[in-house]
């Protein structure tokens, strides 16, 4: 009888066993066949990878403008000019900070091709980082309506602060752009300027800063090449500051006061 009762207990396990949850497959008994071997695998992901490759080539033609992706935060414009600037003359970059992306326009769809190709055969880092390449559906990056030809320059740039979580003021930008080029003035409205000495320290400026963040994660710098050639400043403090007329800071302290002293005059006449 124990003999029995054991032999019914060995079936009952066997039963378990074989109707045992697979997380995966479910149960034991319905486990797929076994995988097709490793080399029919990478044959079949590598077809994969080609079709992908060629349908997407076929999508986008060549084109003069180049679009990097996987930048790393702190690029600016400078570091794309210095890493493939030896495919060909770089006519204008947009930086994207916010998508770690930018758009690089070459003089020709030769130089664009060869900055591709070279992408897709080895790795070209962007500022110690690795970056990929492929055409862009642009031919031709759009400029700003108040920019005035890249190629041709201003001493005048004009920067937007994007995502401005911090206060930006004469002090700020002053800090941030001197180091890089002699600032003359500055002046902060909706659209931010900053006057350099000449062209040559404008240009040495936007390449620097174009892209980079004042404070870290915000306060995104995107410069242009503004229209006008020189800013006007008619008083110095947190707005606007001439730093070839230091004298405009005691004359604006001057008609400060003139006028506190016209509100307390107005206030004891009117009884206020």
């Amino acid at each position: 009888a124990d003999t029995a009762d054991d032999s019914a207990r060995e079936e009952e396990e066997e039963e378990e066993e074989e109707e045992e949850e697979d997380p995966v497959f479910g149960t034991m008994n319905h486990r797929p066949e076994k995988r097709p071997p490793r080399s029919s695998c990478a044959l079949w992901q590598a077809l994969l990878i080609s079709q992908s490759k060629g349908g997407r080539d076929h999508r986008i033609p060549p084109s003069p403008v180049v679009h990097v992706r996987g930048l790393c935060d702190a690029v600016v414009e400078a570091d794309l000019v210095e890493a493939l600037d030896k495919f060909g003359n770089i006519c204008y970059v947009m930086m994207m900070p916010f998508k770690r992306q930018a758009l690089v326009e070459f003089d020709s769809v030769e130089s664009a091709e060869r900055c591709v190709s070279s992408g897709n055969r080895e790795v070209v880092r962007v500022a110690d980082q690795q970056a990929f390449f492929n055409f862009s559906t642009s031919q031709r990056i759009t400029r700003p309506t108040n920019a005035d030809d890249p190629a041709g320059g201003n001493k005048v740039l004009l920067l937007s602060i994007q995502n401005p979580l911090y206060p930006i003021t004469t002090d700020v930008l002053y800090t941030v752009c001197n180091p890089v080029s002699n600032v003359l003035r500055i002046v902060i409205f909706k659209r931010n300027g900053i006057q350099a000495m000449s062209v040559e320290d404008a240009q040495k400026a936007k390449l620097a800063l174009n892209g980079a963040d004042i404070y870290a994660g915000c306060c995104t710098l995107k410069i242009e090449y503004a229209r006008p050639t020189r800013l006007n400043v008619v008083r110095n403090d947190s707005s606007s500051w001439d730093y070839t007329k230091p004298f405009l800071l005691i004359l604006s302290l001057s008609i400060t006061a003139l006028c506190r002293t016209q509100c307390s005059l107005l206030h004891q006449i009117q009884g206020l």
